[in-house]
């Protein structure tokens, strides 16, 4: 059998497990999420501060360019360049210098050039140079000859019609220079005229290594790394991968990245995939030159704290098992050990002995369960010793009685015998007595009878006076309520009315208003006339002007015509009010006057009636309790001599059988003296029992 302590040391573990258990799995749902989502959001933020980076990037490039062109297009003369072929060779002589320093100046510019429209120039005018790498010097190089090619070869002049066909600034995809073996990228601004004809273009390659060479050094949580990629899922760059390879062909699973490249609602948003079976994340932001910065990174890594979090929560919850164990040692052992010494005290009490303990005082100090049942215990043991002294005190006390008692009974027995004459003549006289009580009953339920109909009476006037005072009362309460209606419905007619007739004043704001658009259309008609003598000066080419002004004059006039309506309009609405005004002030003269006086006199005239109906009611109701109080008094009489009439004749059947019963109690008598000598041997037994306790 499990003793207490181990019961209280295996239920404090099992709730601390269970405890342990259920914080600990709450905790590591909420932890573990909010550390899941801290880590994407995290993963997030670095993937969109990167791209802003390049952004910066980007964005220098294109105001370089952007400036550039607008610098050229400052100098250049459309009329000469659409009439003379031979204007842009001449143009160019003026602007190479310019275009020499924005090339310096543009970090990672490895060409610079500007190319015309060859419909309007030789098929080789231009600027372009080039150097083969960023930290070499510029060189002039000799343009394309547009001649030699189709619009439609995109491979040789498509950097100059795709633009041109876009009419917009734009990238062009990346590719290699085979000649000084550099991956370029290029930003292109279209030139056209004011009537939309093309002039031509101007633009900048880039070296394509001073946005990889930040793509490659971009990190997150270890193996996590960046690449470039276009809409249409194809790797643009990437440190792992050939240029241009779709990332479908590396796996099937793959396919749905281009799907998410390619939907901008999906930007910034967590992809997961699997590649190479390996669970991995990623999030994408598109940058200012059309590519998307893709950040990816496996699970494992990107849970990394979550995983810590899991193995610190698990800790810690073993660690609180092994302490709650300890605990409840403690508190068991705390527990257990009072309760075997009171298991003692109740032990040594069924053994009959109520002699004190030498840890009782101890136990009944403890502030606590334990405390309260030792001392109900001491209690209990305290009165046990009371009683076993009492036991002991009342066997001699029946004692010394029964011996007493013998004696009184030896007494009685010769009373008894003369009893037993005295009680024969008592008799007789009793006999007589109830034949008297009999008439004085018989009179007595006359006068009853007569109490009662009048009782009946008194209480069929207290009924009525009731129907009465509720019929008072019910007046009084519905004049009440009506006069307070009838002053609900004054109070908030008053109320509308004063509100409606302060309102009514609001009309005469609208003659005000009116004056005012009196005034604004007079100094507009005014000006119309003004602009109408200003346009007659100007001549012809006031002649527009002038029909404004004419239709400014006629909406004046219009506005005046319209104020004179709107004039007419308030003096009926005014005469209105004041008709109203004047029925309402009579309504609520009446109501003042003469309907709430009326009410008061109703309300004061059923208070009257009602104050009549609770006297009347009082009078009879105190009628019928007079009433009550003397068929009380005659039913306390008739019940009176009944009982003696009763009791007479009782008492002389009693007085017989105490006669015939004087007879016998001699020989009770000497039966009682035997049993006398029982109690004696009882109380003999009795004091056995007494010895056997130890006080």
């Amino acid at each position: 059998m499990k003793t207490v302590r181990m019961k209280i040391i295996s239920g404090i573990l099992l709730c601390s497990l269970l405890t342990a258990v259920i914080i600990g799995a709450l905790a590591l749902i909420n932890s573990t999420q909010t550390a899941g989502e801290n880590s994407k959001e995290r993963m997030r933020l670095a993937a969109q501060q990167e791209a802003q980076a390049l952004d910066k990037t980007i964005d220098q490039i294109e105001q370089s360019v952007d400036t550039l062109s607008n610098t050229l297009m400052n100098q250049f003369d459309y009329a000469s360049f659409v009439k003379d072929k031979n204007y842009a060779d001449e143009y160019t002589e003026k602007i190479t210098k310019i275009i020499d320093v924005f090339g310096e100046r543009t970090d990672g510019a490895i060409t610079a050039y500007i190319r015309y429209n060859p419909a309007y120039s030789n098929p080789a005018s231009g600027y372009f140079i080039s150097r083969s790498s960023v930290d070499a010097a510029f060189e002039t190089v000799v343009p394309t000859d547009f001649s030699m090619y189709d619009e439609d070869d995109a491979e040789h002049v498509g950097w100059y019609y795709i633009p041109v066909k876009a009419g917009k600034a734009i990238w062009m995809a990346p590719y290699l220079n085979a000649n000084i073996d550099v991956y370029m990228v290029s930003y292109v601004v279209p030139l056209f005229s004011e009537d939309g004809t093309s002039i031509g273009i101007v633009g900048m390659d880039i070296d394509f290594s001073q946005i990889t060479d930040k793509v490659d050094s971009m990190s997150f949580s270890g193996s996590g790394y960046a690449f470039l990629a276009n809409d249409e899922g194809a790797v643009i760059h990437n440190k792992n991968l050939e240029s241009q390879t779709e990332l479908s062909s590396l796996d099937a699973s793959l396919s749905d990245i281009a799907d998410v490249l390619n939907d901008q609602n999906q930007e910034g948003r967590h992809l997961t995939y699997t590649y190479q079976n390996v669970k991995k994340q990623l999030v994408y932001y598109s940058l200012g030159n059309g590519m998307k910065l893709v950040l990816t990174i496996p699970n494992r890594e990107l849970y990394a704290g979550v995983n810590h979090l899991i193995k610190v929560v698990l800790t810690a919850m073993l660690i609180a098992l092994v302490f709650s164990g300890i605990v409840g040692i403690i508190v068991g052992s705390g527990i257990s050990k009072p309760i075997k010494q009171l298991t003692a005290v109740i032990g040594q009490t069924s053994r009959l002995d109520f002699r004190a303990t030498e840890f009782g005082s101890k136990l009944r100090k403890q502030k606590d369960e334990i405390g309260v049942m030792a001392n109900e215990i001491h209690s209990m043991r305290k009165v046990l010793r009371e009683m076993m002294g009492s036991l002991d005190e009342a066997e001699r006390s029946i004692s010394d009685d029964v011996a007493n008692l013998n004696e009184i009974m030896e007494k009685n027995k010769v009373h008894a015998q003369d009893n037993s004459a005295a009680t024969q003549e008592l008799a007789a006289s009793m006999e007589e007595t109830s034949a008297n009580t009999a008439n004085i009953i018989q009179s007595i339920e006359e006068v009853k009878r007569s109490s009662e109909s009048i009782h009946q009476m008194a209480a069929e006037g207290e009924k009525n006076s009731q129907q009465v005072h509720q019929r008072a009362d019910k007046m009084k309460t519905i004049s009440h309520k009506s006069r307070e209606k009838t002053d609900e419905v004054y109070e908030v007619m008053k109320q509308k009315t004063d509100t409606a007739i302060e309102k009514s004043k609001a009309v005469d704001k609208i003659n005000e208003l009116t004056e005012a658009i009196k005034d604004i259309s007079s100094q507009t008609n005014l000006l119309a006339l003004n602009a109408n003598i200003e346009a007659a000066r100007a001549g012809e080419a006031g002649r527009g002007f002038a029909v404004v002004a004419s239709e400014i004059g006629s909406l004046a006039e219009q506005t005046l015509q319209t104020v004179d309506n709107i004039n007419g309009i308030v003096d009926e609405v005014n005469e209105a009010v004041s008709n109203m005004t004047e029925c309402i002030v009579t309504v609520m003269e009446f109501l003042e006057s003469t309907v709430l006086g009326d009410y008061e006199i109703f309300s004061q005239s059923g208070g009257q009636y009602l104050a009549d109906a609770d006297d009347f009611q009082g009078i009879m109701g105190q009628t019928r309790e007079a009433v009550g109080v003397l068929e009380g008094y005659i039913s306390q009489i008739v019940g009176a001599v009944e009982d003696i009439n009763d009791m007479v004749s009782q008492s002389a059947g009693g007085i017989n059988m105490i006669a015939e019963k004087s007879s016998e109690t001699e020989g009770t008598t000497v039966e009682g003296c035997t049993r006398l000598q029982d109690c004696m041997e009882s109380i003999g037994a009795l004091k056995e029992i007494v010895s056997q306790f130890q006080l």
